[in-house]
């Protein structure tokens, strides 16, 4: 390892604002909530943990901000260099969050490659910056791995996804809203490129909402008319300009008659004294349908 080792636990688990008793069960705080490799919170300790700080905050009016934070293509390392070369990773990340951290701040290891910070009296701009410090650390990090094969190696320029968010807790919030909106704000830094901080904007949101529903449409338009094989051939066909019955037919074979009164149906050809031909709507559809429908695709899922 490149990086000195810190006590991640005594910084997260014995200062004076976190409790030394499972609010659950009342057992110590211990091992059962500490990451056991990263000396972070696990998933039980920000479970316990966690919302007690959110309802502190919520008593006292104050501002309370969540970083959630996804290491790009983590996957990659795993699978070229072998699970013990992505735990060095994880712990060298791990020293980044705590460096970048108060003591008062809950620092988790939530899952895999995700963590979570909450940041209480923060506000979102004030989280945006450590969310960038935290940025800059992962950039920065030189880990030393050994691979599955026994090599040496140094592993830089590791990215990741930040989302931030932040508000003063109403009488009817939870930690739930706080972690939606970051979670949000944290699909769109992947969306958008991966490598960033995205400070969440309702604003974005609403217009990511419209965009999905749009593009949804669009896919269901499609997935309707490709059931019929000629489609393809009738729209090149009428991309030229009108057509007559007689020449489609003569061209496509008398099922093209169906497949007409499906286009029309739909919206995508009208008929004008015996001739067909694409309406706008068809013609901004050829244009649009496909990067709509990819950029659809993308938005759930398909890529990490």
């Amino acid at each position: 390892m490149a990086t000195a080792r810190m006590d991640h636990g005594s910084l997260r688990l014995h200062d004076e604002s976190t409790p030394t008793r499972c609010n659950s069960c009342a057992q110590p705080v211990g091992a059962w909530a500490t990451d056991r490799l990263t000396g972070l919170l696990g998933r039980w300790g920000w479970d316990d943990q966690a919302p007690s700080a959110y309802r502190r905050a919520q008593r006292r009016w104050e501002q309370v901000a969540l970083l959630m934070v996804d290491l790009d293509r983590f996957k990659k390392i795993n699978d070229e260099y072998g699970h013990p070369a992505g735990d060095v990773v994880l712990t060298d990340v791990a020293d980044v969050l705590a460096a970048c951290t108060r003591p008062t701040d809950l620092v988790c290891r939530y899952g895999g490659d995700e963590f979570l910070v909450l940041l209480p009296d923060t506000t979102g701009t004030d989280a945006a910056v450590v969310a960038e410090q935290v940025l800059r650390g992962i950039r920065a990090l030189r880990t030393e791995v050994t691979t599955n094969d026994g090599h040496h190696l140094t592993l830089h320029g590791q990215t990741a996804s930040i989302g931030v968010a932040a508000h003063v807790p109403g009488a009817e919030d939870t930690l739930i809203d706080l972690v939606r909106d970051t979670d949000a704000a944290l699909q769109r830094a992947k969306r958008t490129g991966r490598a960033r901080v995205q400070l969440h904007d309702p604003r974005a949101v609403t217009a990511d909402r419209k965009t999905d529903t749009a593009a949804l449409h669009h896919l269901v338009a499609l997935q309707d008319l490709m059931s019929s094989d000629q489609l393809p051939q009738v729209m090149v066909a009428l991309a030229d300009g009108p057509q007559p019955m007689e020449e489609l037919v003569r061209a496509l074979g008398p099922r093209v008659i169906l497949t007409l009164e499906r286009l029309q149906d739909n919206g995508f050809v009208i008929r004008r004294a015996a001739r067909y031909e694409l309406t706008a709507a068809a013609r901004e559809w050829i244009a649009d349908v496909l990067p709509a429908v990819a950029a659809w695709t993308r938005r759930h899922g398909v890529t990490r």
